[in-house]
C-alpha cells in the first residue's frame, strides 16, 4: 500500500524536501508514540492536497480553463500556559503548484500568533499578530495577460485588547489594531492600504454566559503605492478619483444569546461609514451584520444558519464600492466518532454601487456555492477530507457570468 501511495504524496510536495516528508511520514504511521498529545507544548503538522478545478479563471461560457493545484503545508505550532499567561504561535509555510499555469505557483509564508495577558484575574486582554499570504481570488480579480493573473496578496493584522471587569457583570473594552494589505500586482478595485485603528467600549455579561457589546472603532487609512492626480491636472469625468487616504468610523452591537441547552445566537449590527481625502464620490456608508443560529438536536446532528450583510471598497469607473446581502446553511452529520458529512449552501446578491461616471450601468450579481464533504480521522495524528464544490455567479452584465466545479483531497499528519 505504501509503495501505490509513494508517487501521489511525492507529487504533492517540493522536489527539494520530498524524500525527507516521506520519511516523516512512515516514521509517523508505524512509530505510535510519535504523534502530537494535548498537552504537548511543540507540534509539528503536514497537510498535503490536490484539487481539480474545471473553471479555474472564473470565465464565462466557451472561455473556461481547467487546472489541478497541489499544495504542501508544513506547520510549527507552539502552546504554553503559565500562571494566568498563556502563548501560542504557529508559523506554516503553503506550497501552492499549478499543474497547467505554472506561472501562477507559489510559495506562502503564513504565521500567527498571540498572548492571552493577564495583570490581575479581572483585568488581561490581548496581543497578538497575523499573516496571510494568498491569490487573489479570480472571482474578483481578473487580468488582460498572464503575466498579470499571479497577483499574491499580504494580509497583515497586528491588535492589543484590553478588558476590565469593573463591577458585576459590567466590562470595560479598549485596543489599538493595524491592518495592513500588499497587494503584488496592482488591482484598482481593492488597492493595497494600511488602516490604523483605536477602539473602545462595554460588555455586560449575564450570570448565564449570554453577553450585549457596544464597541465604537475610529481609523485612518492610507493606501499605498497610488498618487494623486487632482481635478486641476485632469478633470471630472475623465479623473479617476483615486485617493491617498480615508477616515473609517465604526460603531458595533453584539449579542450572544443561548436560547436553549442546545441552540445559540449570535447577533452583530453596526454601522460603517468611510470618508475619502480628496473625492467625496467615493464614500461610502451603510448598516451592516451577521446573524448566526447554531442548533445541535442531538450528538450527531448539528446545524448552522447565517444571515448576512457587508460592504466593501471596489473602486473602477462604474462603482466605488459594493453592499452584499447573503445568507448560508450548514448542515452536519457525524456519522461515526470519526467520520462526518457537511453540506454547506452558500447565497450572495452583490450590488455595485458609487459610479463617478454617468451613464455607465450599474452592475448586480447573483453568486451560489454548494459544498458536499466527507471528513474520516482514523487516528488522533492524521484526518483525510474529501470535497466537491460548484460555484455559479450570475450577472446582469454580459461576460460575467460562470459556473465552476472542482473536486478537492487534503490530508493532515500531526507529530
Amino acid at each position: 500500500m505504501l509503495v501505490l501511495l509513494r508517487p501521489l504524496i511525492l507529487n504533492f510536495m517540493p522536489k527539494k524536501i520530498d524524500r525527507l516528508l516521506f520519511a516523516m511520514l512512515l516514521a509517523a504511521i508505524f512509530n505510535t508514540h510519535a504523534h502530537a498529545d494535548s498537552q504537548d507544548s511543540v507540534t509539528f503538522s503536514v497537510g498535503l492536497g490536490a484539487m481539480h478545478d474545471s473553471n479555474l479563471f472564473r470565465q464565462s461560457n466557451g472561455n473556461e480553463q481547467s487546472d489541478t493545484l497541489t499544495t504542501a503545508a508544513f506547520t510549527l505550532g507552539f502552546n504554553k500556559t503559565w500562571g494566568l499567561q498563556r502563548i501560542r504561535a504557529n508559523a506554516t509555510l503553503i506550497d501552492y503548484s499549478y499543474q497547467e499555469n505554472d506561472y501562477l505557483s507559489y510559495q506562502a509564508r503564513n504565521y500567527d500568533a498571540a498572548w492571552n495577558w493577564a495583570f490581575t484575574p479581572r483585568l488581561y486582554g490581548l496581543l497578538s499578530l497575523e499573516q496571510v499570504e494568498q491569490q487573489n481570488s479570480f472571482v474578483d480579480y481578473s487580468a488582460s495577460t498572464p503575466a498579470q493573473r499571479k497577483n499574491v496578496r499580504r494580509t497583515e493584522n497586528q491588535r492589543f485588547s484590553l478588558e476590565w471587569e469593573a463591577t458585576g457583570g459590567w466590562r470595560a473594552l479598549g485596543g489599538l489594531s493595524r491592518v495592513s494589505q500588499t497587494n503584488s500586482q496592482r488591482f484598482l478595485e481593492q488597492s493595497s492600504y494600511d488602516l490604523n485603528n483605536l477602539e473602545f467600549g462595554g460588555r455586560y455579561v449575564w450570570p448565564g454566559g449570554n453577553y450585549l457589546q457596544v464597541l465604537r472603532k475610529r481609523g485612518e487609512g492610507e493606501y499605498k503605492e497610488r498618487r494623486l492626480i487632482g481635478f486641476a491636472e485632469v478633470p471630472a469625468p475623465f479623473n479617476s478619483q483615486i485617493d491617498t487616504g480615508f477616515r473609517q468610523d465604526e460603531t458595533e452591537f453584539k449579542l450572544y444569546l443561548p436560547l436553549t441547552g442546545k441552540s445559540t445566537v449570535n447577533a452583530r449590527l453596526a454601522w460603517l461609514e468611510r470618508r475619502h481625502e480628496h473625492f467625496s464620490d467615493r464614500d461610502y456608508a451603510a448598516t451592516i451584520g451577521r446573524l448566526d443560529y447554531a442548533w445541535q438536536p442531538s450528538g450527531k446532528l448539528s446545524l448552522i444558519a447565517a444571515l448576512r450583510r457587508d460592504i466593501a471598497a471596489f473602486q473602477n469607473f462604474a462603482s466605488s464600492y459594493y453592499l452584499s446581502d447573503g445568507m448560508s446553511l450548514q448542515p452536519a452529520w457525524q456519522i461515526s466518532a470519526r467520520t462526518a458529512l457537511r453540506f454547506k449552501y452558500d447565497w450572495e446578491k452583490r450590488r455595485y454601487e458609487g459610479g463617478i461616471s454617468p451613464g455607465l450601468p450599474e452592475r448586480r450579481d447573483t453568486l451560489r456555492a454548494v459544498r458536499l464533504s466527507l471528513d474520516w480521522m482514523p487516528a488522533d495524528w492524521g484526518s483525510l477530507s474529501l470535497a466537491l464544490q460548484q460555484d455559479r455567479r450570475n450577472s446582469n452584465q454580459d461576460n460575467w457570468d460562470f459556473k465552476a466545479n472542482s473536486l478537492s483531497l487534503n490530508a493532515q499528519f500531526v507529530f
